[in-house]
């Protein structure tokens, strides 16, 4: 789930392939990708002989279209809501319908395959898994906002500092009560204001120098990557999807 941070909508190239339509993949993404990751995954479904499409964030209608298409599968990973209406359980219930697999994570693909799942719609990852056992349940825990014209993320979604503060106490950095307080510093910053700037000026006011030495390099520019919970389950979503019928699982 996205608002960009300004009205006009960014669109990322579509990717052709010679394959088959019956091989196809048709990925719905924006922030949760990078354009390192979009190479990787560009290269993938070369070796594998597999189709990959990739289509900017959905919104309402965007899926229609293949309801009546040749045989596809479906990737939803970033969707849009504010100045669109988001894509709804009508549609995705149409989709699988007419025999087209549909599956999702890491954003408002997590939050649809969590609803649709008694439809036949299928998710993966941690962000579906956390929304599925209802650990997490407010749809805001995915939202951000995004630059439209290279979808790099401009502010940090909830969801993300959530599975970062977890991993931090796992790992004997943070003690638990240091991670609640730093997770409700990050909740009162409405996710249009949660930039990593921001956020730590938050945090360096509300918790101990401890605590700050510990999540305070996490928010450079070098770190923010890769702890991006959304940008792994995307990924891995993909990932899934392109060497699943390729004979590699």
């Amino acid at each position: 789930m996205i608002a960009p941070t300004r009205a006009a909508d960014g669109e990322r190239e579509t990717g052709g392939s010679l394959a088959d339509a019956s091989s196809r993949i048709v990925v719905h993404a924006g922030p949760s990708l990078r354009r390192m990751d979009v190479h990787s995954l560009r290269s993938l479904a070369e070796t594998v002989g597999r189709g990959l499409e990739l289509r900017p964030p959905v919104r309402r209608h965007d899926l229609l279209e293949l309801a009546v298409a040749a045989p596809v599968q479906v990737v939803m990973l970033d969707g849009e809501f504010g100045q669109r209406l988001a894509v709804s359980i009508s549609e995705i219930r149409e989709v699988l319908a007419a025999g087209q697999r549909l599956t999702g994570a890491a954003s408002m693909g997590a939050l649809r395959a969590v609803e649709c799942r008694t439809l036949g719609m299928t998710g993966s990852g941690w962000v579906y898994e956390q929304y599925l056992s209802g650990a997490i349940e407010s749809d805001a825990e995915v939202a951000l906002l995004y630059d439209p014209d290279d979808y790099t993320p401009v502010t940090i979604p909830l969801v993300n500092l959530r599975w970062l503060l977890d991993e931090e106490v796992r790992e004997g950095l943070l003690l638990a009560d240091m991670a609640a307080a730093a997770l409700h510093v990050a909740r009162g910053l409405h996710f249009r204001d949660r930039r990593p700037d921001v956020l730590l000026r938050q945090w360096k006011r509300e918790l101990s120098a401890k605590a700050v030495t510990v999540l305070e390099p996490e928010l450079s520019s070098e770190r923010i990557d890769v702890w991006d919970r959304k940008r792994l389950d995307a990924v891995a979503a993909v990932q899934i999807a392109l060497v699943s019928e390729a004979g590699i699982l």
